[in-house]
């Protein structure tokens, strides 16, 4: 006979189903097989198929299905006599060949494919793994489950089961089967949304796929979900994988040569060469190619293949606190012009480009219509925060045509007025908080890259921004609320909205020139020419 407790409670003798009767017989029998081999004393018996009150003919009723059973196991026709249910105080014992039970079966494959790993025998564990997890027929005793027998052994099974599907997974990545294996880890990924390991599995296969979007995503989903539900950061491992993934770090590059399957293959698959790497080394060097002409500072030239991206290692990493201003400049209307719609990208980032070294900030990487800039770098100061959304209402009021121009044009619009292919919008989003600079030794010339905590902040917060808005985050609105008027009432879910800068914030030197206000900050750039202020100013509290 074999017994299946992985599903529902089976037993098949000579391949054909055993009649087990009602819940109480089914539920013995059960939990006999859960500790095979070891005495259960009948008082825990009575404790498992009845887990209320128990009736007074519990006791009677148990003995009549230990006979039941010992008659079922012992008479069926063409038994082979592998289980005795026998008398063994202070209860019963049910002696049974362990390679009759798939669970005890199912425990015995997994630590050996988990041996297999840990040796690095992937293709062997791959295979053992997935036998194992072949004997699950659905979730473990499903029918006594339905008939309201839930036990706390079924929980740990369930465990080891998602254990061995992380450790299958593990074999299958490492053996280069990520294609293969990417539709079931998405299913089990999703299923199982607090499994950290599971996430960076489905990452990595993301990013070997060729999807680095995708796993970024994933990788934003599932802190989201940790901090919103648990209040909890992600592990230190899933971070390191996300600056990896943002680094294309080649150490997560699958192997040269994905594993074979067992048995003879049909077709020979010989994996592409990567685009920085030739079958042949040339017989004389080729020269070195020409510097990307800087065109438009901050974006890569596209004219030709990148070079391959280095090492994380290769890489100063800071960590410190910043204030972060992303800047998406959207075209209204449809069939623009290439050239002109270059024209103005490069004409936004001039403007953006100008008003950030007004205020003392630092211009960060651009992509596509997107630019960014960081304050609170090279040296952190008090005013971070406050400069960064005065920058950002001076790129928005240069883009609407009725801010001023730099230190020294006067008041009005910023000299002439931009150009471009139709009309355009700003949508602007500030962040303040922890995050981390990544330079390249003796570059410090260079915007560095910024990963963490503030830069998905100010990802999500900018996708919600409203257009011609600066909107930004509880901790950017605490820390320039003294210069910074707000809109008041509860915080919005797309940040608070910035209105404008207050007559006099604390811990500025107002100065009065011609129809300007020279302010003293705590900035890199210690003078900054602003805009005089409207007479009528907006109280810290008022109703908007």
């Amino acid at each position: 006979m074999d017994f299946h407790l992985l599903g529902p409670l089976e037993v098949l003798d000579g391949g054909a189903p055993v009649p087990l009767g009602g819940v109480i017989k089914r539920g013995a029998l059960a939990h006999l097989l859960i500790h095979a081999n070891s005495v259960v004393a009948t008082s825990r018996l009575l404790a498992a198929l009845w887990p209320g009150d128990t009736p007074l003919t519990a006791r009677k009723m148990l003995q009549n299905a230990v006979r039941d059973l010992r008659r079922t196991l012992s008479c069926e026709p063409g038994s082979e006599g592998r289980a005795t249910l026998v008398t063994d105080a202070p209860g019963y014992r049910l002696r049974v060949d362990p390679d009759a039970v798939d669970l005890l079966r199912f425990r015995r494959a997994v630590e050996r494919g988990r041996a297999e790993v840990a040796a690095g025998s992937h293709e062997s564990a791959a295979r053992v793994l997935r036998e194992a997890l072949g004997l699950w027929r659905g979730p473990a005793l499903a029918d006594l489950v339905e008939d309201g027998l839930v036990w706390p052994e079924l929980t740990g099974w369930e465990n080891s089961r998602l254990n061995a599907q992380e450790d299958l997974f593990e074999a299958e990545l490492a053996c280069g089967r990520h294609h293969a294996v990417l539709g079931e880890l998405q299913a089990v990924a999703a299923a199982e949304p607090t499994r950290e390991r599971l996430s960076c599995q489905l990452m990595l296969a993301l990013y070997r796929c060729g999807r680095q979007t995708e796993a970024l995503a994933a990788y934003r989903h599932r802190r989201v979900e940790l901090v919103e539900r648990y209040g909890l950061e992600p592990t230190r491992e899933m971070q390191k994988l996300e600056r990896a993934i943002l680094a294309h770090d080649p150490e997560l590059d699958p192997p040269s040569r994905p594993a074979p399957v067992d048995g003879p293959g049909l077709v020979d698959v010989t994996p592409l060469p990567r685009p920085d790497v030739t079958r042949e080394a040339p017989a004389t060097p080729a020269p070195a190619p020409a510097a990307p002409a800087q065109g438009r500072a901050g974006l890569a030239a596209v004219g030709g293949r990148a070079t391959r991206p280095r090492r994380l290692s290769e890489f100063t990493v800071e960590h410190k606190r910043i204030s972060l201003v992303w800047v998406r400049y959207a075209l209204e209307g449809h069939g623009h012009d290439p050239s002109s719609v270059q024209d103005a990208l490069r004409e936004a980032e001039w403007v953006v480009r100008e008003e950030v070294a007004r205020f003392g900030g630092t211009m960060g990487h651009a992509a596509g219509p997107v630019f960014s800039a960081l304050f609170g770098h090279p040296e952190t100061s008090e005013d971070d925060a406050a400069r960064a959304v005065r920058a950002a209402f001076a790129m928005r009021d240069r883009f609407a045509g009725r801010g001023p121009g730099p230190a020294g044009r006067g008041p009005g619009p910023a000299g002439p007025a931009l150009r471009g292919p139709g009309p355009a919008c700003l949508h602007v989003a500030v962040v303040t908080g922890d995050a981390y600079l990544l330079f390249r030794p003796g570059e410090t010339d260079t915007a560095p890259r910024v990963m963490g905590e503030a830069a998905d902040r100010c990802f999500r917060l900018l996708a919600l921004a409203p257009r011609g808005q600066v909107r930004v985050c509880e901790v950017t609105r605490r820390a320039s609320e003294p210069v910074i008027a707000y809109r008041v009432g509860p915080e919005p879910p797309d940040g608070w909205e910035a209105v404008r800068v207050r007559r006099q914030g604390h811990g500025t030197e107002v100065r009065q020139g011609h129809g300007t206000e020279v302010r003293r900050t705590a900035g890199p750039r210690d003078w900054a020419a602003l805009p005089a202020p409207e007479p009528e100013e907006i109280p810290a509290h008022a109703a908007l």
